[in-house]
């Protein structure tokens, strides 16, 4: 008999509070810079709950999609050694599209579609990787965002029928329990490289799920939000001759917090609770039928104008705002 949720939970803050206290030991933290959010020294690298939590669904529930497992771990691993030691992005990359593959072969996707279109996925998965990471700059965003993706899929599984509830779940603990050191004024622990980079691969994973199901292109706006603040930004961004790898403060989330000055868990909380709208509207309430094409586009055109209109309203209120 599987342990309950609450054992769960407590094992996981458990193993939350010794990684927090390892980390204050060896120095893991991550030292505010001129391109931060924050200005305190906090610890980084507490978002390994969330592989963590995963790999303990694998041992308890029988070590199915051991495949995915292995890739989880290894993109874990790598970035986990990122949030300790400056690694080349060739590096870096090289290992994430690894995962990927082992990842998609859980799948059985190299089965399902043919051979020129794996590139689409694969360029839509580091896609996914590298927006969450580029998101992950204020406490709280990370984790609100991941509880409003998972808990979506929990209650969509409803109809589904589709989805691992069981690791769902363990996921969503460990959201909650990371959130306890996080969405706070002053955090404890940042999510780090590992725990942005570990959760986008199982986001990755499940909407792949997802889309092997319905190949509907339109489930891609359960990340809707997220996506209209990297697009348009990277947009603007190569627009002015920026170099797109490179960290910057130009995000319509970071525009909130430097320079209208509004706190960091507000503004987390107002990404979450939108994409919560969306995914009620378009997903769960309709939950029998997905957004179809010309409603999908209505939604990308109003989001794209409304953070348009917001962003350059923040813009001329701070006029030393850049992009």
């Amino acid at each position: 008999m599987p342990p309950t949720s609450l054992f769960i939970f407590i094992s996981l803050l458990t193993a939350s509070w010794l990684y927090y206290q390892l980390a204050k030991k060896f120095n893991i933290v991550d030292k505010p810079n001129h391109r931060s959010s924050h200005s305190h020294a906090t610890v980084r690298g507490g978002g390994i709950i969330f592989p963590v939590a995963a790999i303990l669904w694998w041992i308890i529930f029988d070590f199915q999609n051991t495949w995915m497992i292995l890739g989880l771990i290894l993109i874990s691993g790598i970035s986990l050694l990122d949030d300790m030691f400056e690694l080349s992005r060739k590096l870096r990359f090289g290992v994430q599209f690894l995962a990927i593959c082992f990842s998609f072969y859980d799948l059985g996707l190299f089965t399902y579609f043919p051979a020129y279109t794996w590139p689409i996925f694969f360029f839509f998965a580091l896609g996914v990787i590298n927006a969450i990471n580029f998101m992950d700059g204020i406490n709280g965003i990370t984790g609100l965002s991941g509880l409003v993706f998972f808990g979506t899929l929990l209650v969509l599984d409803d109809y589904y029928q589709l989805f691992d509830e069981d690791l769902i779940q363990y996921i969503l603990l460990s959201l909650s329990v990371f959130l306890l050191f996080n969405l706070r004024k002053r955090a404890l622990m940042f999510a780090g490289d590992i725990g942005s980079i570990s959760m986008a691969y199982m986001m990755i994973y499940f909407m792949t799920e997802w889309y092997i199901e319905t190949e509907s292109w339109t489930i891609i706006l359960i990340l809707l939000v997220y996506g209209a603040d990297v697009f348009l930004t990277m947009v603007k961004r190569y627009q002015n001759g920026e170099k797109l790898t490179e960290p910057h403060r130009s995000h319509l989330y970071q525009l909130f917090v430097n320079q209208a000055k509004i706190p960091h868990v507000y503004i987390a909380l107002l990404y979450a609770v939108l994409q919560a709208l969306i995914n009620y509207i378009l997903f769960v309430q309709p939950s029998d039928k997905l957004p179809g094409n010309y409603l999908a586009l209505v939604f990308l055109i109003g989001m794209a104008i409304l953070y348009l209109i917001i962003k350059s309203q923040v813009q001329k209120s701070h006029p030393s705002t850049s992009s």
